[in-house]
């Protein structure tokens, strides 16, 4: 690995002279260090020889907030953003300083197998061009039981209100998937597929593809990424990675899932589970993101379910039941101005797209969207 430096607030620059990478991982940090040495420990410990280098993406940096990584791993390249830029723009900051002819993208609260790097390149040098990225195998941290099991629950562990998460030893216990990739949901969610499906019951092979690949832990090729254009910026975070696949779908490119490239992820480590940042992020980039690459008939369906959203939180305000409301008033006012202001720009990227990917709007859906 190259010698770490860092960048000034707000830029990504590099100015160190080295061999190109096979790989660049990019790991985004913002107050969570102690997840974060425990993911760069896992990317210390990879068995491959291929080479690959490591960029921690240190948002809202402040004077020693790197110094507890740089001690550690001194190898590591670093990016200081002077502001929290979010995981979508915080990626792409650590892309700018990369080498590496592929980009693998894992979650700083994930732990990656010792295979992980090796088993994606691995996968993306056996696969043709028109592979974009590889999703990987993504389990959730920790053993489960059932929630309804008659136990005292503490919602505090609860996953998805179906688990409850326990100690390792706990007899019945099991181990569940986070993620085999995203999947479409009906009415244009994304989501992560194989969610909540016990390990020993998933029958995924590599031939299976998903629609995307998960932001968390995956591979893309750099040439892809910079042809169909990489994260939306302005998303900061959520949905930054169903936009790309589906970009990359509309361009003619593939992307598949390796059940070799193995992690294991502290869901929602950083951002919680339910927060009202990931509602409304999630809200305002889904419809974004159809706005940008759905046809007209899926854009006019999730317009009507997110208006369907806020007249029953406008409902629940008036009831005198704020706590059953999706969002508040406050967030949903700030989610029509952000739509407003960042629509025209998306229109036009929607509008600049070629007439093949045009071409391809309708196809895709019919593969991936629920009949």
């Amino acid at each position: 690995m190259p010698p770490t430096t860092g960048a000034a607030p707000d830029r990504a620059e590099r100015d160190w002279q080295t061999d190109r990478m096979d790989a660049s991982v990019i790991v985004v940090n913002w107050r969570k260090p102690e997840l974060t040495l425990r993911c760069l420990a896992s990317l210390a410990a990879q068995r491959t020889e291929r080479s690959f280098e490591v960029v921690l993406v240190e948002n809202e940096a402040s004077p020693g907030s790197t110094d507890p990584f740089r001690e550690k791993y001194p190898d590591v390249a670093f990016v200081e953003n002077e502001r929290n830029l979010g995981f979508a723009a915080g990626v792409a900051s650590g892309v700018r300083v990369s080498t590496g002819d592929v980009l693998i993208l894992l979650n700083n609260d994930a732990v990656a197998d010792e295979a992980f790097v090796d088993a994606l390149l691995a996968r993306l040098r056996a696969e043709p061009a028109e592979v974009a990225a590889v999703a990987a195998a993504v389990e959730l941290q920790g053993r489960y039981r059932p929630a309804d099991d008659g136990r005292p629950a503490d919602l505090t562990s609860h996953v998805g209100a179906v688990w409850r998460r326990v100690t390792e030893s706990d007899p019945g216990a099991v181990a569940l998937m986070n993620s085999t990739g995203i999947t479409v949901l009906h009415g244009g969610n994304g989501a992560d597929r194989d969610w909540l499906v016990p390990t020993d019951r998933l029958r995924r092979s590599g031939d299976d593809e998903p629609f995307g690949f998960s932001g968390g832990a995956a591979a893309l090729r750099r040439t892809v990424w910079d042809a169909v254009g990489g994260f939306d910026d302005s998303f900061f975070m959520y949905y930054e990675d169903f936009d790309l696949s589906w970009r990359m779908r509309l361009s003619g490119f593939r992307i598949v899932f390796e059940p070799t490239a193995r992690v294991t992820h502290e869901h929602a480590g950083s951002s919680g589970h339910s927060s009202a940042l990931l509602r409304f992020h999630s809200l305002r980039n889904r419809l974004l993101t159809t706005l940008r690459n759905g046809t007209v008939r899926l854009l006019l369906l999730v317009s009507a379910r997110t208006a369907g959203r806020a007249l029953r939180d406008a409902l629940a305000v008036i009831r005198s039941r704020p706590a059953d409301a999706y969002l508040g008033g406050a967030e949903w006012w700030r989610l029509v101005r952000d739509v407003v202001a960042l629509a025209p720009r998306v229109v036009r990227t929607r509008g600049a797209a070629s007439p093949a990917m045009r071409s391809r709007r309708r196809p895709v859906q019919r593969r991936f969207w629920p009949s």
